[in-house]
């Protein structure tokens, strides 16, 4: 994946913390056993808002009390503002609506009736035979030109899709010790774009030793490949730098007056690029790898696109598969990933 600035639509793609408290148990309070048993991948609850442009929020007191329903309890101050810092300011907002499939459709359709009518305004220029041959000529013209336009669409949601899978890495790295994986989708209803906040139980402390020993094993066997795919698991961050102004050395050639405003300049913006995945000890590598890719398997997860596993690993169901294995296969494997092709 390029380490190019489209981690940020709208400001820095907030904290990306490297440490936090073991996840091996829930916090004490928790009423062990209460509600129904929960599985690996079960969908607790999903938070709906439309994306509109006046100010929204997730309603989170109600998702922390289907939350405590099931028995687990999670203050939502710990990831409110993680969480709606990271999808709701509005221009995350705009950018979600503008890479969202409806809105790449229309694009499509206008782009296919104004090339149509170019081409063959231009083509009546020419003799191209009889007139319904001219007209398909135009017509495959138009709609060759279209699909090109489609896929570079459909490379740009990808795109889309990681960024806002990312921004949830904070958020998830909150969640991760109470058992909760957060993830994003947004839908059209009508024609009202909504945005959906995913709850998903999920008990990564298998997946947690897991990956440590994988991560120790590729350390000892496999070191180049492995740095080579932490190496693509970075951003770039635009921070403002505030420029230094020395005043006239001396001050009898300073003037008296302050001089005329001029046109306002725009700040110096200094870039920085940010690994995602730190090298540190296995273990710690291997919780930190479970939170930046918490949101890309959640989003996957419920959109029913996970690739397909050969067996099960930490789930009940054989055709799910674990968050580990994602990793393990399409992330820090050879094989091609859509999330590292970016």
């Amino acid at each position: 994946m390029a380490c190019e600035p489209q981690m940020d639509p709208g400001g820095a793609v907030g904290p990306l913390p490297t440490s936090a408290p073991g996840w091996s148990t829930l916090p004490q309070g928790s009423p062990s056993g209460w509600g129904q048993e929960l599985h690996n991948g079960q969908v607790l609850t999903v938070l709906r808002v439309d994306n509109t442009c006046a100010p929204i929020s997730f309603d989170l007191g109600v998702a922390e009390e289907q939350l405590q329903a099931w028995g687990i309890q999670v203050p939502a101050e710990q990831y409110r503002s993680l969480a709606e810092s990271a999808l709701l300011e509005p221009q995350v907002r705009r950018y979600i609506i503008y890479n969202s499939r409806p809105m790449r459709l229309a694009f499509a359709v206008v782009f296919y009736v104004v090339v149509w009518a170019n081409i063959y305004s231009t083509s009546q220029m020419f003799a191209l035979g009889s007139q319904w041959t001219g007209v398909l000529l135009v017509t495959l013209a138009a709609i060759s030109l279209t699909l090109t336009l489609v896929l570079i669409f459909e490379r740009q949601q990808r795109k889309a899709n990681t960024n806002t899978d990312l921004r949830l890495t904070a958020a998830n790295r909150a969640l991760l010790r109470y058992r909760v994986l957060l993830g994003v989708t947004d839908t059209v209803e009508g024609c009202q774009s909504v945005i959906q906040l995913w709850f998903v139980y999920f008990d990564l402390e298998n997946c947690v030793q897991f990956l440590s020993n994988h991560v120790q094993e590729m350390k000892r066997t496999q070191e180049s490949l492995l740095k080579s795919r932490l190496s693509q698991l970075c951003v770039v961050i635009e921070t403002g730098v505030s420029p230094v102004v020395e005043g006239p050395e001396d001050m009898e050639d300073a003037p008296l007056l302050p001089s005329a405003p001029g046109p306002q300049e725009r700040p110096l913006m200094q870039t920085e690029l940010h690994q995602l995945v730190p090298e540190a000890e296995p273990e710690e590598m291997a919780r930190q790898l479970l939170a930046v890719f918490a949101g890309y398997y959640t989003r996957l997860l419920v959109t029913s696109e996970l690739p397909q596993p050969v067996g099960t690993r930490h789930t009940d169901s054989p055709r799910i598969p674990c968050p580990c294995q994602l990793i393990e296969a399409h992330i820090l494997g050879t094989g091609c990933c859509p999330f590292l092709a970016r």
